[in-house]
């Protein structure tokens, strides 16, 4: 990369920020030495490995910090042969332990990211070398006295003369010898032997040797002549211990030696996975993304922003950035102040990050070219050392990129990107106009893809004279006479300079002036900018505002789709709750009815019939009274007189009542009128009798399979309008049959409320007719009985009315 694009784009600042996520220091190196790739391949892959990378640290298996020591100083020393300390030892030891937990460790994250996960076949497994080391070195770099049985018997050794050595001293100093001699009652250590203070006057009293003296003079530090010998002795027995320890460490130092390049490719693993982390870290800082790259010169940024300033801003606006097709320059014009520059720096700063592996700040299905080439000229490159004006640096930067640019193959210069703030600029305008518009059509020409910010007119009209030319403007609030950062492509913006220089406080009389010296031309050029932006802007918040109230649209329907299907299961559940409750009620009640049956058939007096005829009613409206709500549309409403559907009884009958304001009303079925809730009915259709449902065969049919427990199939229900609601047919069967039936139909009249009963006999043998009229001469049921008239079928009938 141009060390010059580096510098304008603030590449090196960026670089900082992602050295200060790196755990190690030799992570952080790793991060400053980051190079650029130029295959798509290793841009992608180095993207995934980020990726991957962010998914570790957000999942429930995050990697640690990788803080480890820098030991390549160590590493360097142990390969020429020098001599490594306890504390140089236990850092590698960290190193290796290190190395081998994080192999581990990435191991188990290889099947489910396998662009990390394999790095951990690059990692040694060193766990004896590391075994070693902590066999001999603690935690805190000192040597371990069970590092070998020598030492071990060496330290003994020397802590037992010491011991000697203490034991004596106390002994020395308690005795009356040497009471009035010493300054202190204590002893001490002086060039690794034990002394005793004297008082200075005193010294010619004692025999020994004299090691040091206090600072005021007043004290002397004696070695008594009976402790030389043992003072030697512990010195020999140090010395040795020094040279054990010197064979241990440089056995140790060996060891890593024979090492170092398995352990420094482990060293350099280690710093590469920091550098990785150190990347996710600053990709979730800045809510970066992984974005599709092409080779095709595209770029089609979404939500993107400034890399720096979403690192150190609470708030960024976020634009979209496009060139696409044949477009090759991107001119973006507007308000000084208004972000252009930042827009320009952000295309550079994206480029750049994709090209080390790192997530840009923008939408995840965005697109951008994997440059060969990024090129810089912004900001002010005035040296007054140098005698170069601005307009002087401007072009001094321009012809050393054309140089480079030239030197480069065919490939590589359609792989450019160049950026130029302001080109053309600090020069007479008509002169720099013209200028930046043959400087972008050499590099057009090149197949370079170019990104400008302009003030010139003639520059934002270029768009409309070439295709390979689109316009975008930073937006202004003429509202609030300030920018709103965003970008708005494929239109040109006015610079707003009058507007902006009247909010900063310039006196309005001097802004009027230079309104009235605008050249006409200009001023419609900049009015029609102006308009078309302003055109945008209020379409884009109609589009806004259309597709906010759409979606708002979509989630009531939604909301309601929800509360219908709610609603439809509540109801489904209810009446099936509703359903299974009746069910028990109904099987209840048929236990009930058999067993009144059975009674029927042992005691038929009229009290007893009298006694079922009531406790079928309560059971009947128990029963009605459990059935789940109906509600009706208007058109299937019954009304009064209307054939209706008891669906819990599986029957029809006549509604003899209009619904309004009842809780209960009359159905006449049969010759039997009910009472029961209005919304236990429905309009009867056509096919009612026949019908089938479900319903039917769970509700009426059983209570068809009562009614035949009681009721022959010749027993018939004639019209309602009739004299007889009932009559019995019994001709040519035996008497002992037809004996049974008609006390069956007697009986089935009293449960159903029936007041008449027409038994046809025949007249025949007259066997029957005397039966039957035997019969009603003897049962308490019957109220009266007689012979029927010409019309109903004369003596071949009797006529029953019961009580």
């Amino acid at each position: 990369m141009v060390p010059q694009t580096e510098q304008v784009l603030e590449w090196r600042v960026l670089i900082d920020f992602l050295a200060n996520e790196a755990a190690s220091t030799m992570g952080a190196d790793c991060c400053r030495a980051l190079t650029f790739v130029s295959d798509l391949q290793s841009a992608r892959v180095q993207q995934q490995e980020t990726t991957e990378m962010v998914q570790i640290l957000e999942g429930p298996h995050p990697l640690q910090p990788l803080c480890f020591p820098d030991i390549r100083n160590l590493l360097g020393r142990a390969g020429k042969g020098g001599l490594l300390d306890g504390a140089d030892l236990r850092d590698i030891s960290l190193v290796l332990g290190l190395s081998q937990t994080t192999k581990h460790l990435l191991q188990i994250h290889n099947p489910a990211f396998p662009a990390i996960g394999g790095r951990s076949q690059n990692l040694y497994d060193l766990m004896r070398v590391k075994q070693t080391i902590d066999s001999c070195i603690d935690l805190n770099g000192h040597l371990r006295e069970s590092a070998t049985p020598e030492l071990r018997q060496l330290t003994q050794k020397s802590q037992d003369l010491r011991q000697t050595m203490r034991r004596r001293l106390e002994h020395m100093l308690a005795s009356q010898q040497y009471e009035d001699l010493l300054q202190e009652q204590y002893f001490a250590e002086r060039e690794n032997r034990y002394v005793i203070p004297i008082k200075a006057d005193r010294q010619h009293e004692i025999d020994g040797i004299v090691h040091d003296i206090s600072s005021s003079g007043a004290t002397v530090f004696v070695e008594p002549r009976p402790l030389i010998e043992l003072n030697n002795s512990i010195k020999f027995a140090d010395l040795q211990v020094a040279q054990e320890t010197r064979r241990i460490l440089q056995d140790l130092s060996s060891l890593v030696s024979e090492h170092v390049p398995p352990i420094r490719e482990n060293l350099d693993c280690l710093a590469a996975l920091d550098c990785l982390m150190a990347k996710a870290r600053l990709s979730i800082k800045i809510q970066g993304s992984p974005i599709h790259l092409n080779r095709e010169h595209r770029i089609d940024l979404h939500q993107a922003r400034h890399p720096l300033l979403a690192l150190t801003k609470a708030h960024v606006v976020p634009n979209s950035i496009r060139i696409e097709g044949d477009t090759k320059v991107l001119i973006i014009s507007g308000p000084n102040a208004g972000g252009k520059t930042v827009s320009l720096k952000s295309v550079g700063l994206i480029a750049m990050m994709v090209k080390v592996g790192l997530h840009p700040p923008c939408a995840p299905d965005s697109d951008m070219a994997l440059f060969e080439r990024v090129y810089a000229d912004i900001g002010d490159t005035q040296d007054l050392s140098r005698d170069v004006s601005s307009f002087s640096g401007h072009i001094l930067n321009v012809i050393a990129l054309l140089k480079d640019v030239g030197s480069l193959k065919e490939a590589p210069i359609r792989d450019s990107l160049v950026l130029l703030d302001e080109v053309g600029s600090s020069t007479d305008p008509i002169e720099g106009a013209a200028l930046a518009e043959a400087l972008l059509g050499h590099l057009c020409d090149l197949g370079c893809i170019i990104v400008t910010t302009t003030h010139y007119p003639t520059l934002k009209t270029l768009a409309l004279r070439s295709p390979q030319v689109r316009n975008a403007s930073q937006e202004f609030d003429i509202d609030t006479l300030s920018p709103t950062y965003r970008l708005i492509d494929g239109i040109p913006g006015g610079s707003s300079a009058l507007e902006i220089a009247g909010r900063l406080g310039l006196e309005p009389s001097i802004i009027q002036t230079a309104q009235s010296l605008i050249q006409r031309q200009d001023h419609d050029l900049d009015h029609v900018f102006r308009s078309l932006q302003e055109t945008h802007t209020r379409l884009e918040r109609e589009m806004t505002q259309a597709q906010r109230l759409r979606q708002e649209a979509q989630r009531l329907f939604e909301e309601a789709q929800a509360t219908r299907d709610h609603l439809q299961n509540q109801e489904r559940e209810d009446r099936q709750r509703y359903r299974k409750q009746w069910q028990r009620e109904f099987s209840h009640a048929q236990r009930h009815l058999n067993q009144m049956i059975e009674e029927l058939k042992k005691d038929k007096s009229l009290p007893k019939v009298q006694s079922v005829q009531q406790t079928l009613g309560t059971i009947n409206q128990e029963i009605l009274s459990q059935l789940p709500s109906e509600t009706f549309d208007s058109s299937e409403r019954p009304r009064e007189g209307d054939l209706v559907e008891i669906d819990s009884l599986g029957t029809t009958g006549i509604l003899m009542e209009s619904l309004e304001g009842k809780k209960q009303v009359a159905i006449r079925v049969g010759a039997q009128t009910i009472k029961t809730a209005p919304s236990a009915i429905r309009l009867a259709t056509p096919s009612a009798g026949d019908k089938s449902s479900k319903t039917r065969k769970q509700m009426g049919g059983e209570r068809s399979s009562l009614t035949s427990q009681i009721l022959p199939n010749t027993l018939a229900s004639s019209p309602a309008t009739g004299l007889y609601q009932h009559e019995l047919d019994i001709r040519g069967t035996r008497l002992e049959d037809a004996m049974e039936m008609t006390i069956a139909a007697l009986d089935h009249a009293l449960v159903s409320q029936t007041k008449y009963l027409k038994v046809i006999h025949g007249r025949g043998s007259g066997a029957l007719k005397s039966g039957i009229r035997k019969l009603c001469q003897t049962s308490p049921y019957i109220q009266s009985f007689r012979a029927g008239d010409p019309a109903e079928g004369g003596d071949g009938v009797t006529v029953i009315e019961l009580r």
